[in-house]
C-alpha cells in the first residue's frame, strides 16, 4: 500500500472510530454528557447541514479549533420524516478531511467513498464541501461502499472550544 494511500486509509479509520466514539458518549446516562435541554433555556438553532443524496440532515454542531487552520465540529439532529436521532463528526484537516452522519443507533453511517479525493474548504468560519460521493456500509479493507449519492456540507462556527471533542481518537 503506498504511504499516502495508508495515510488516508488510517484517517478513514480514525474518524469512523471516533464517531462511533461520540455515538456511544450521547448514548448513555448517569454522568455522561447529556443532550437534554436545560430548563428555561433556549436550544441553538442549527448550524450545518449534511446533504446525503436527495435527504438534508441539519445538526446543532460545536466547533472545536485543535490548532493551526483545523477545525473538528460534532453535532446532533434527527432524520426528516422519521425523526431518528443523528449524529454528526466533520474534521476539516488540511490532510485528513473526514465527514460522517450516524443515523439511529448505528443503523446507518454514512460517509464519503475512498475512490474520491474529499475537499473541505474552511473560511470566514465557515466549513464548506461539495460534491462529496457518500456511501454506506464501507468496508475500509476492501475500500467499497454502497453508493448513496452526492452530498455537500456546510458547518457555521460562530464560536470554539478548544482542543479536540471528548472522546476524540480514543
Amino acid at each position: 500500500m503506498r504511504r499516502g494511500v495508508r495515510i488516508r486509509w488510517a484517517a478513514r479509520v480514525t474518524g469512523l472510530l471516533v464517531l462511533l466514539g461520540l455515538v456511544a458518549a450521547c448514548s448513555g446516562s448517569g454522568d455522561e454528557p447529556s443532550l437534554a435541554q436545560a430548563a428555561g433555556t433556549t436550544p441553538p438553532g442549527p448550524n450545518g447541514s449534511v446533504a446525503v443524496g436527495d435527504v438534508t440532515y441539519q445538526f446543532t454542531m460545536t466547533c472545536y479549533a485543535p490548532g493551526a487552520g483545523a477545525v473538528v465540529a460534532v453535532g446532533v439532529g434527527v432524520e426528516p420524516g422519521t425523526g431518528k436521532a443523528t449524529r454528526a463528526l466533520v474534521q476539516a484537516f488540511f490532510r485528513d478531511p473526514y465527514v460522517g452522519v450516524t443515523v439511529g443507533d448505528d443503523e446507518v453511517v454514512y460517509e464519503p467513498s475512498l475512490d474520491e479525493p474529499l475537499e473541505l474548504f474552511y473560511q470566514d468560519d465557515t466549513v464548506r464541501g461539495s460534491a462529496i460521493q457518500f456511501v454506506k456500509n464501507l468496508d475500509l479493507q476492501a475500500r467499497k461502499g454502497t453508493p448513496v449519492g452526492l452530498g455537500t456540507v456546510t458547518v457555521a462556527c460562530a464560536e470554539y472550544k478548544t482542543g479536540l471533542p471528548p472522546g476524540y481518537g480514543a
